[in-house]
């Protein structure tokens, strides 16, 4: 299957990967987006081809900070039997994720974005329905034969600390950021008309 579906609005990591991917004879959909930066549904079920092989959609914007629709994308992957793919650099330990119910099929975390160390992220890959990945380098067959090359265990523990950290203070964040929204919001309200 050669064509994958994205969106506008994809951090530049997977938007330059899709362009790669295009010199090798694939094709990309890039989906638009709303005003308020939500992937359209419609537009994703649309965009859906026999020969759709993944859908990637970012869980959190890294500029915006819009969260998509993720359960709901899920569902469309799975109706159509083609894997889901998500950045959730953003959203790990800000927001909660259950990649069963979002039916995500792969998804990538990278640990400096919760105060970890740098050059460390993981990949989660759904078992049942298995995913199948192709390495990018051939050698040791470490990570499944996923990659090669010895796993820097100083890097992955610290990716470990900060996870274990990030979701025992989640819910205290996400109350004091949804205050600050609320009182942000009312500030401009309160100062700017039409708002």
């Amino acid at each position: 299957k050669r064509h994958v579906i994205t969106a506008q609005t994809e951090h530049k990591c997977v938007l330059d990967s899709c362009r790669h991917l295009q010199q090798e004879g694939f094709e990309v959909t890039y989906l638009p987006v709303h005003s308020d930066g939500l992937v359209d549904l419609d537009q994703l079920r649309s965009a859906i081809r026999p020969d759709t092989g993944l859908v990637s959609v970012m869980m959190v914007n890294n500029e915006i900070g819009v969260i998509q629709p993720m359960e709901e994308i899920g569902k469309i992957c799975k109706e159509f039997n083609i894997p889901f793919h998500t950045d959730a650099a953003q959203a790990l330990g800000k927001i909660p994720i259950d990649v069963d119910k979002m039916n995500i099929s792969l998804m990538s975390l990278s640990g400096h974005k919760i105060y970890g160390p740098k050059g460390v992220g993981a990949l989660y890959m759904r078992r049942r329905p298995r995913v199948r990945v192709e390495p990018q380098m051939n050698g040791g067959g470490q990570e499944r034969g996923i990659r090669s090359g010895t796993v820097p265990t100083p890097l992955v523990v610290g990716m470990g600390a900060a996870c274990e950290i990030a979701m025992k203070e989640m819910e205290y964040d996400e109350k004091r950021i949804t205050k600050l929204q609320e009182r942000l919001l009312s500030g401009i309200k309160s100062r700017v008309d039409g708002v």
